[in-house]
């Protein structure tokens, strides 16, 4: 069939050649025409499409003869082929029957005849890496998968180009002169391209053993070089000691016996210290150019790989075989380090080198030095001991010369092995994440098509019955037995805890038995509960990492992945038994953090569901990921991730479905979190699909560790806010027993014990500290978005590959210097985060900022709010604007936008901007603040709420009343707080006529003045101002600090009026009525009726309760 396909495209090459839609298009008229083009006076647009449209056909007439050249050079390579491979097969046969004899040094090279002969055997050595990358390069080109989808997308291209070109059209757009041409040399740039294709997809047989011949003798030639450079290398380093043990000798033979003791003897060892110290020095000079050479060759190593991969990527992008190709370089990548101690060895060599020149320059003169030397002798030395001093001195300045000379050498290569070696860092770890965003990017299995379907079964069956299940047990029981003192422990400490379990919920009872009483019930409770239910859910824990430990000491086949999926299990195991375990009836969740029993029994029947289907999915993945050269036969993997995934997509929906504990609504973030936690097995579930079972299981172990996060947060956030509420109770508790003892002592009764306490049954947060509270789920928010990005951040770079994906492309700059930016899916996720964390932002860092810094100021009342709400909008503005620049909308674009709806809405919608502006009046003047008493019309009350459009005033029948902001700004406004709490309350009272009025304005004011809600400053004032109908109206005028105190001081007020002057005889009038009725005789009759028209007392309108 192969054959066949190939022989097909060879006889569509003449067909395609024969039918040429337009001549090609001349190189240089293109050129003239290019250069004279703005002499045409185009308009601009036209202009640069010409311009545009020649410069490609240019570009495309270039890669025609491109294309062709290669065509030759590939013609005359198929030429000569059968004679390449020949010679190559040939001269790797004589050499594997006759191999070389180890290289031999002669001893009469001098060294730098060897460092010649290293550095000929490193040309070679690069040379032949060179055929074995240009043998890699071509195996590459041969690959037939590749070339035919080539043809293929080549040949749709030219027909779409010959079909432009026969209508005239394009996009529904004619064709222009320029685009004429660019199209036609297009066409004959592909039909080149094709003819080369045809050529490789022909000789592909011939290239691919071609390709392996030269690979193979590159490969053993390599090895030869290698084995040479190394005894060079050798020679060397032993070449290079003998030079300094000859010179040492020959130096140490010049200087004369000392004898002990004496200052002779002292210099000697001095010389022979340094001698000593130069032989080390050459020893590790030799072993740093060893390391040097070796970190260069390995840096050359990892640079081709580098070129050998990107051609890999680029020839089979897309073909389940580049996973294989990309996994099997990235286990065979280095993991190089920078060696720590070298910086410390070059500081080292740098001191003793200073130490070093010092001596130097002291021996520059030789007779001063000898004179200073012998200046603190005793007795002067005789000629002979003078003359022996000197020739030592002589010889420590030779040695000094060398040693500064191996010291200097030592730091250019410790200098240079240094920058070699995180270079070489530097280029694994670029290779290693190249490769990561490669390998998640690329299909690894086919598609899970109709032909997968019908091969399942065989597939399946060959899959189990090549499984090596007793090689497994029995290669488990011998790692148990080898090493019995390491797993003993674990045995130990697993049968202790089985042994102790009854204890163990017998103690956890105990503890559930005192939450709700106060005396008895402390903060501690929670966390000693949820860790002995971890202690309970430990055992099966311990004894699945057990057999990890044990599979993992041996380490053969398939053991080490098998372990890490069991110490995967264990940890699994551990989170979701011990949350299991909460949930149970009568468990910490019930009784410690009260959750509604509906919801409990739910969550606890879906937790151990979905626990076990984690536990299967976890083992799965862990053996799959550390094996993916078997993932492309991986059947049993596949289906096993196929169901887990489906049943956690329907637990983790069902999950969502139910409401959180206590019936408060969920959070934004939580929601989410939570869709997208149901919705990702779904998407695994599309990547199985499509083939990328490589990219599912890395996501898969991130949403497992996802969940364990989510759980221990969860689990954090209730204890905490439980601690609080009962710390909170505690302290409540404690003031209301000392309030009583109090009153007890005072009363002079005897202080009774106190009766123990029950709790309500539900836990009231109102009464905890809100602030503690809102800092203590912002630190767990932290926590969580801390842990989250713990657990994706190693994918993170692997999105750098969205960036080839674009979406379109928008204009930036003007006129000549006009470019098109393109905008991949990558800057798309990250408008999505930039609003994601502005929404985030803007919703916790204003009440972050007014628990952590404004609470702690002496603000003004309401600055705190205005601060924080004009915060909320900065970074709301900040970060629609950095949204729209992510996805192309720079500000130059965006602020004609803005200027256009402002005018179109200013007319449509100008009551609401109105009210935006007068919102931000009220904020930045603040006429009225949060927790003012203001009074509107005929509303009063307090502001609770200052947003965009509308202040919520709550008035007094707790009634909430939204108020556009325009009203406070455009009308009166009566802010009874505004600048100072302190109000007149006027108190009206009618006397009788003939009442003693000194009396009465003394009493007035001894009443003022006893009530403690009067002010004494302003001084009360009690006035007599009208005579009226049938009283003598008197007001008592007063002044009070708080609005609260108003209705309360007229309250008392009166009550003590009505008191006082009964005391005192003084009479309180009314209005009285004398009726005169007279008979139709004449007769008259007298009746006096008493109405009461208005009240004697009263006080004026106050807007207080």
């Amino acid at each position: 069939m192969h054959h066949l396909r190939i022989l097909l495209l060879l006889l569509l090459l003449p067909l395609i050649a024969f039918a040429q839609p337009a001549a090609r298009p001349v190189a240089s008229e293109l050129q003239t025409r290019l250069d004279t083009l703005a002499e045409r006076q185009l308009p601009e647009a036209e202009l640069r499409a010409a311009q545009q449209d020649l410069q490609q056909a240019l570009a495309q007439l270039a890669a025609a003869d491109d294309a062709r050249r290669r065509l030759d050079d590939l013609r005359r390579q198929l030429n000569q082929a059968p004679t390449l491979i020949s010679e190559a097969r040939g001269k790797l046969a004589r050499q594997q029957s006759n191999p070389p004899a180890a290289l031999t040094i002669p001893a009469t090279l001098t060294l730098d005849a060897l460092e010649t002969r290293l550095a000929q055997a490193n040309a070679e050595l690069a040379r032949w890496r060179a055929e074995l990358d240009q043998a890699s390069a071509l195996s590459l080109r041969a690959s037939t998968e590749r070339t035919q989808a080539e043809i293929a997308a080549t040949q749709t291209r030219m027909q779409a180009i010959e079909s432009a070109l026969r209508s005239g059209r394009e996009a529904n757009r004619a064709l222009s002169v320029e685009r004429r041409e660019a199209l036609a040399a297009e066409w004959h740039a592909l039909d080149a391209r094709a003819a080369l294709q045809l050529a490789e997809l022909s000789g592909s047989s011939q290239l691919q053993e071609l390709a392996q011949a030269q690979r193979d003798l590159a490969t053993f030639e390599l090895g030869l070089i290698e084995r040479n450079m190394e005894a060079i290398q050798a020679a060397i380093g032993e070449r290079r000691r003998a030079q300094t043990l000859e010179t040492v000798e020959q130096l140490a033979g010049r200087d004369p016996a000392p004898a002990d003791g004496s200052l002779l003897a002292r210099e000697t060892a001095t010389n022979q210290t340094l001698s000593s110290y130069l032989l080390r020095a050459t020893e590790y000079l030799s072993e740093l150019k060893r390391r040097n050479l070796d970190t260069r060759q390995r840096l050359d190593a990892l640079n081709r790989n580098s070129s050998i991969i990107a051609e890999q990527i680029n020839v089979l992008q897309g073909s389940p075989l580049l996973s294989r190709i990309l996994n099997e370089q990235r286990r065979a990548l280095p993991t190089p380090s920078v060696d720590a101690e070298l910086t410390n060895q070059i500081a080292d060599v740098r001191l003793y080198q200073f130490e070093l020149n010092k001596q130097r320059e002291a021996l520059g003169s030789p007779a001063t030095y000898l004179d200073t030397l012998l200046a603190g002798q005793p007795a002067p030395p005789d000629d002979s001991e003078r003359e022996a001093l000197r020739t030592l001195l002589e010889t420590r300045a030779e040695l000094l010369e060398r040693l500064n000379h191996e010291l200097n050498t030592i730091l250019s290569e410790s200098v240079s092995l240094q920058l070699h070696e995180t270079q070489l860092q530097a280029t694994a770890d670029r290779l290693r994440a190249t490769l990561d965003e490669q390998i998640f990017w690329v299909p690894s299995n086919r598609p899970l098509d109709l032909d997968w379907l019908k091969g399942l079964p065989a597939a399946l069956e060959r899959q189990v019955s090549a499984m090596p299940w007793q090689a497994v047990a029995k290669q488990l029981w011998e790692g148990l037995l080898a090493r019995p003192f390491v797993l003993l422990p674990v045995l130990l400490i697993s049968v202790v805890l089985l042994v102790r379990r009854r204890w163990l919920r017998d103690k956890l009872d105990s503890l559930n038995a005192d939450i709700g009483y106060v005396r008895r019930d402390t903060q501690y409770h929670t966390p000693l509960a949820i860790l002995l239910n971890l202690l309970l859910a430990l055992p099966v824990s311990l004894l699945l990492a057990m057999a990890g430990l044990a599979l993992q000491m041996d380490g053969r086949g398939q053991n080490m992945a098998l372990s890490i999926g069991l110490l995967d299990m264990a940890q699994a195991w551990l989170v979701f038994y011990t949350a299991y375990r909460v949930l149970s009836p009568n468990g910490v969740a019930e009784r410690h953090f009260e959750w509604q029993p509906e919801l409990i029994r739910s969550l606890h029947r879906r937790l151990r569901h979905l626990g076990l289907v984690v536990l299967a999915v976890v083992l799965v993945v862990a053996i799959a990921e550390h094996q993916p050269e078997g993932l492309a036969n991986d059947v049993l993997g596949l289906l096993t991730l196929l169901a887990g995934y489906a049943v956690m997509a329907w637990l983790m929906g069902r999950l969502l479905s139910h409401q959180r504990p206590q019936d408060a609504a969920p959070s934004p973030l939580r929601v989410v979190i939570g869709i997208a936690l149901a919705l990702m097995p779904l998407a695994l579930i599309g990547a199985l699909a499509l083939g990328y079972y490589y990219t599912a299981l890395k996501l898969t172990g991130r949403l497992i560790d996802t969940l364990f996060v989510l759980i221990i947060w969860r689990l954090a956030e209730a204890t905490a806010v439980r601690g609080l509420a009962v710390t909170a109770r505690r302290l409540e508790h404690k003031r209301a027993v000392e309030r009583r003892e109090a009153a007890e002592r005072e009363a002079g009764l005897e202080v009774a014990n106190d009766p123990e306490i029950l709790e309500r049954p539900v836990i009231d947060v109102e009464k905890v500290s809100q602030q503690s509270l809102r800092l203590i789920r912002l630190g767990l928010l932290g926590g969580l978005l801390g842990g989250l990005y713990g657990v994706w951040a190693d994918l993170i770079t692997v999105f750098a590959y969205l960036d080839n994906i674009t979406l379109y492309e928008y204009a930036s700059g003007s006129g000549d210097a006009a470019t098109l930016v393109p905008i991949s899916l990558r800057d798309v996720l990250g408008a999505l985060v930039i609003a994601t964390l502005a929404f985030v932002l803007a919703s916790n860092l204003p009440g972050l900022l007014q628990v952590l810094v404004l609470s702690r100021m002496q603000l003004a009342q309401g600055s705190a709010y205005a601060i924080t709400t004009l915060l909320s909008y900065v970074i709301a503005g900040v970060g629609i604007v950095a949204t729209l620049g992510t996805l192309g909308v720079s500000w130059d674009k965006l602020q004609w936008l803005v200027a256009a709806l402002s005018v179109g809405l200013g007319f449509g919608l100008q009551e609401i901007f109105a009210n935006f502006i007068s919102g931000l009046i009220i904020l930045f003047e603040r006429p009225v603040r949060i927790g003012d008493v203001v009074t509107i019309g005929n509303l009063s009350g307090t502001v609770s709420r200052i947003q965009i459009r509308a202040t919520t005033i709550t008035d007094f029948d707790r009634k909430e009343i939204i108020v556009p902001n325009k009203t406070f700004v455009t009308g009166q406004l009566i802010n009874w707080s505004l600048t100072d709490t302190v109000t007149r309350v006027t108190v009206k009272v009618g006397v009788a006529y003939g009442a003693d009025l000194a009396l009465t304005r003394k009493l007035l004011l001894q009443i003022a003045d006893e009530n403690p809600r009067v002010l004494k400053e302003p001084a009360p004032m009690a006035l007599f101002l009208a005579f009226g109908a049938s009283t003598l109206d008197h007001e008592l005028r007063i002044h009070v600090r708080e609005l609260a105190d108003r209705n309360m001081a007229i309250d008392e007020i009166n009550r003590r009026i009505d008191a006082l002057f009964r005391e005192h005889g003084i009479e309180i009038a009314f209005n009285q009525i004398d009726v005169h009725v007279r008979s139709i005789d004449g007769k008259e009759a007298r009746l006096e009726t008493v109405t009461h028209a208005e009240p004697a007392a009263g006080d004026e309108a106050s807007p207080s309760r």
